[in-house]
């Protein structure tokens, strides 16, 4: 292949939004500095030790937020909670706990920052590293702890939010794996 041709930058921002990814609220601070930010690009990292990415404007409320915080936690929202995204996206929003109904919020992580209630997963994180990514800010951090719940994501495709596939519970041995062709 000879040559280059690059995309216009706006039908390339078109075509990336034409990658599903699940739609999640970064919480952070103490009750009357909580902040949160709405995020679809989160990447998990398994392996030793389990990590993850995402990508915030440089400048913005949330990124100060986070680099300020000793640890936050990435709410994975539920199909329902399309508001919540709404809520966290909105650059002129209060701060604090007060910002939301007493019931949104779930009990505080081990190291205390705000959760959100009914995500159908959370992970605890604690910021390790920033790297400069255009006008972003790629932000990696430890996983400290989590859990998940059964129930539908929301995700979002081409620009709008949709509800995901609802998990089920299954139970995981990992002494023995279960792999339905294999002979007993």
């Amino acid at each position: 292949m000879t040559g280059s041709t690059t995309a216009p930058a706006a039908a390339l921002n078109t075509t990336m939004r034409h990658f599903v990814t699940g739609v999640t609220v970064l919480t952070c601070g103490s009750p009357a500095e909580a902040e949160g930010v709405t995020v679809s690009t989160l990447t998990t990292i398994p392996g030793d030790p389990p990590m993850v990415c995402v990508a915030l404007r440089q400048g913005s409320r949330g990124l100060k937020s986070l680099l300020a915080a000793e640890t936050f936690v990435a709410n994975g929202l539920a199909a329902d909670h399309e508001w919540l995204a709404h809520h966290f996206a909105r650059r002129r929003r209060p701060k604090g706990l007060a910002q939301l109904a007493p019931r949104t919020w779930a009990e505080p992580s081990p190291n205390g920052a705000p959760r959100l209630q009914g995500a159908v997963s959370w992970l605890e994180c604690r910021l390790e590293r920033t790297v400069a990514a255009g006008d972003h800010e790629l932000v990696m951090a430890r996983v400290l702890t989590g859990a998940a719940t059964v129930g539908a994501p929301l995700v979002n495709f081409a620009g709008v939010l949709h509800p995901g596939p609802s998990s089920v519970p299954h139970a995981v041995n990992r002494a023995h794996p279960t792999n339905p062709e294999r002979k007993q």
